[in-house]
C-alpha cells in the first residue's frame, strides 16, 4: 500500500477540520495489516494526540460486529431459528404482532419499526436507577407500535436491533456484554473490544478515560462524553444494547473483519462459510432493499465509495466509524473517526469518507 498517499490525505482532512482525528486499519490479501493514526483523540479541554491504540465508541457498528455476529454463532449452535417467531424464545415477553416477528425480519430492518424512538427525552441522565429504566425501555420496545407491514419494505431501525439484542439476552439467559465476550471477543483474541456497562462493567472494560476518543459535548448529559456510550438510548440501557455500545480499536475491528472474510472463504472454524455467505449477501425478499442480514451492501453514495465489488458488505456508525469487507479482493477497511466531537453538526466527514475509500483502493492497487 502507498502509505504516504493515504497518510497525507488523513492529515489534510484533519488540517481542514473535516474531523478532529481518525485511525485507519487496512488489509488486502498479503498487504497489511496497516494501522495509521492522525489528528486528535480530543480537542477539549486541550488537544490530545490520536494513537493507533485509541478506543472508539463504534456506535452502530455494534449492530453487525456484536449483534449480527452473535446471531451467526447462535444459529450454528441451534439456539434459535432465523425464521422462528420471537414468541418461541420468550412467550411471556414477546406477544401479539411483536411475538410474530422473526430474527430475519429484524436483521433485514424490515420488521415494521420506525427508525428510532427517543426514549431519553424527558429522562434525567442519572444512572442510579439504571436497572429500572433499562427494564422500562425494553418493555416499551417489546410493545412498540409497528408503522408498516413487516416484510413489505426496509427501513433502517435502531428499535429492531434493540429488540434483537434483548432476544439474544433472553435466549442465552445472560447479559449481552457477557455473551459477546464469551462468544466473540475471547475466542478471537479481541483484547480491546467490549461493551462498557455503566454500573457493572466487565474487568476488561475498566480503562482510563485517556484511552478513549471523545465524542460529543452532550447537552442532555451536560458534559463531554468520553469513555461512555454516546447514543442516548444505549445510555438508558446502561451501555449494553443490540444497536450501540461496543468499543474497540481499529486493529481489533480489522481482526474481526478478517475473521469474517476468512469465514466467507471457508478458511476458519469459527464460522461456517455457508453461514457467513448467507448473512452478507444482498437479500431480495424485501422489495427495493439493498440490505443483507444485519449488514449493508454497496449502493450509490455508500460510505465505501465506488470501487468495492458487488460482493462487499459493510456498515457505518453515527460517531464516525465504518467497516467494509470485500471478499473478491480480500480487502478489509476499518475507518474510525471522532466526527461528532465536539458536535454532531460537523458533517463534513460524511462527504469526505467515500472519496477517501476510493483513494485507499488506489493506494492498495488491484493485486
Amino acid at each position: 500500500m502507498n502509505i504516504h498517499l493515504v497518510q497525507d490525505a488523513m492529515w489534510q482532512a484533519v488540517h481542514q477540520q473535516v474531523v478532529p482525528g481518525m485511525v485507519l486499519g487496512v488489509s488486502q490479501r498479503a498487504d497489511g495489516p496497516h494501522v495509521l493514526a492522525a489528528g486528535s483523540a480530543t480537542l477539549l479541554p486541550s488537544p490530545e494526540p490520536m494513537r493507533a491504540e485509541t478506543l472508539f465508541d463504534l456506535a452502530s457498528l455494534t449492530k453487525v460486529l456484536a449483534t449480527t455476529t452473535l446471531c451467526m454463532r447462535l444459529l450454528e449452535r441451534g439456539v434459535f431459528d432465523l425464521d422462528g417467531p420471537l414468541q418461541h424464545v420468550a412467550p411471556e415477553l414477546y406477544r401479539g404482532r411483536i411475538g410474530q416477528l422473526t430474527p430475519r425480519l429484524l436483521l433485514l430492518h424490515a420488521a415494521g419499526f420506525p427508525p428510532s424512538i427517543t426514549f431519553y427525552k424527558g429522562q434525567p441522565p442519572r444512572v442510579a436507577d439504571g436497572p429500572t429504566r433499562r427494564a422500562r425501555v425494553l418493555a416499551a420496545v417489546r410493545s412498540a407500535e409497528l408503522v408498516y407491514e413487516p416484510g413489505t419494505e426496509s427501513r433502517y431501525s435502531d428499535v429492531g436491533m434493540i429488540l434483537l439484542g434483548d432476544v439474544l439476552e433472553q435466549a442465552c439467559r445472560c447479559r449481552l456484554d457477557e455473551l459477546f465476550e464469551r462468544e466473540v471477543a475471547e475466542p478471537l483474541g479481541l483484547a480491546n473490544t467490549f461493551f462498557r456497562h455503566l454500573l457493572a462493567p466487565l474487568p476488561k472494560a475498566e480503562r482510563p478515560v485517556e484511552a478513549f476518543a471523545a465524542t460529543e459535548r452532550c447537552a442532555w448529559r451536560g458534559e463531554l462524553v468520553r469513555g461512555w456510550v454516546h447514543d442516548e438510548n444505549a445510555y438508558l440501557l446502561l451501555g449494553v444494547a443490540g444497536h450501540a455500545g461496543l468499543f474497540s480499536t481499529a486493529a481489533d475491528v480489522l481482526r474481526l473483519g478478517s475473521v469474517l472474510l476468512a469465514g466467507y472463504h471457508g478458511r476458519t472454524d469459527y464460522l461456517q462459510a455457508a453461514t457467513v455467505r448467507a448473512f452478507v449477501r444482498r437479500h431480495d425478499e424485501v422489495p427495493a432493499s439493498d440490505r443483507a442480514l444485519g449488514w449493508g451492501t454497496p449502493s450509490p453514495g455508500a460510505s465505501c465509495g465506488s470501487r468495492f465489488s458487488p460482493q462487499a458488505f459493510g456498515h457505518t456508525g453515527f460517531t464516525g466509524t465504518s467497516v467494509w469487507i470485500d471478499p473478491e479482493f480480500e480487502r478489509v477497511v476499518v475507518l474510525l473517526a471522532n466526527r461528532v466531537h465536539p458536535s454532531r453538526h460537523n458533517v463534513a466527514f460524511l462527504d469526505f469518507r467515500p472519496g477517501f475509500h476510493d483513494l485507499i483502493v488506489e493506494a492498495l492497487g488491484s493485486d
